[in-house]
């Protein structure tokens, strides 16, 4: 059926995009979605804060196709939603705190490469449909059944382009290690999603360096910024890192669990310069750690409560030397076994 230009301006003054232009979605186009699932389109998926809307199989298949996504990622986008909304994910303070963060969500799994998701070149940024469109319609999503408008009930002071669609895979080909859904514990044949609270990636560059502490030193000191939520609430701390980092650090004997525990032991800052910097200076009896005034000036606080709660995923090309810091919030990342 020919989608009509007055249709996406249609959609646009009824305030369902994010922007951009939207797929139309019409009966059919809505209908064709649905048909990757037996189940009844009027069944509730979950209840989508922070307006507590209804997520209906219907509503999320129409979200998914103004984003632009095909049918066989709808159980993809199902599950990220129902983790989403799950009490222990803390959605509700994601989409309406002042900070800029948004959900960002990782497909580990085969299920990610027959779906052709990029964990390669630019696993972040553009170009890729599954990474695009699966994004993008978890955002909308949050907008247009959740109420997370800008300016509305999502009020980021800044916010940051993860907003349009922030999703990627692993780079499994490359990595030197398990990927994330078999480190927590799914079977290596299952495929997951994690949700994880995100603020904009920071890109740290170590080039053609052979020693695993020298890489991990400089991003452990690029990590241990008193201005971030980690540095006042000691939550998850994620990163992003190159295949060539990775590969570096495995060959020198380095596990995974080896270069959590550095970041751990090494990406710190002294308890004196963050008293009054930060969240420090505004926080209350509410907010306030409980260890801040129990902290001698030269103690050196970390960025995260364990080594295991560093999280270590492999993307991007072969060749550069980068690791991209991702800081989040406390309530810190939630993973679930999607169902096909």
């Amino acid at each position: 059926m020919e989608t009509r230009v007055s249709d996406i301006e249609t959609c646009h003054e009824r305030g369902w995009t994010d922007g951009l232009p939207v797929v139309p979605p019409t009966p059919e186009l809505v209908s064709a979605m649905l048909a990757s699932t037996r189940d009844d389109p009027a069944s509730v998926v979950c209840h989508l804060p922070p307006a507590s809307g209804e997520a209906s199989l219907e509503r999320i298949a129409a979200n998914a196709v103004m984003a632009g996504c095909l049918p066989e990622h709808l159980p993809v986008l199902v599950t990220a939603l129902r983790a989403a909304a799950d009490d222990t994910f803390h959605l509700y303070d994601i989409l309406t705190t002042v900070h800029s963060m948004c959900p960002l969500l990782l497909v580990s799994g085969p299920l990610a490469r027959e779906l052709d998701m990029n964990g390669g070149v630019n696993a972040l940024g553009q170009g890729n449909r599954a990474n695009a469109s699966l994004g993008r319609a978890l955002s909308l999503c949050f907008r247009n059944i959740g109420g997370a408008r800008p300016g509305g009930l999502d009020p980021a002071t800044i916010g940051h382009p993860g907003k349009y669609s922030y999703c990627y895979t692993e780079n499994s080909e490359l990595s030197p290690w398990s990927e994330l859904h078999v480190e927590r514990g799914h079977a290596a044949d299952a495929s997951t999603v994690t949700l994880y609270p995100a603020d904009a990636p920071l890109c740290v560059a170590e080039m053609g360096n052979a020693d695993p502490e020298h890489i991990l030193r400089t991003v452990a000191e690029c990590a241990a910024i008193p201005g971030t939520y980690n540095a006042f609430f000691r939550g998850e701390l994620w990163l992003v890192m190159s295949p060539e980092h990775a590969n570096v650090i495995a060959h020198a004997g380095w596990s995974k669990d080896d270069a959590k525990q550095y970041l751990f032991d090494h990406a710190r800052i002294r308890a004196g310069d963050l008293s009054d910097r930060g969240l420090y200076a505004f926080a209350d009896d509410v907010l306030r750690p409980p260890w801040l005034d129990e902290a001698e000036p030269d103690d050196m606080i970390p960025l995260v409560e364990t080594a295991d709660r560093v999280t270590i995923t492999v993307a991007g090309g072969p060749y550069g030397g980068y690791t991209s810091i991702v800081f989040g919030e406390l309530a810190g990342s939630i993973t679930r076994e999607i169902e096909i």
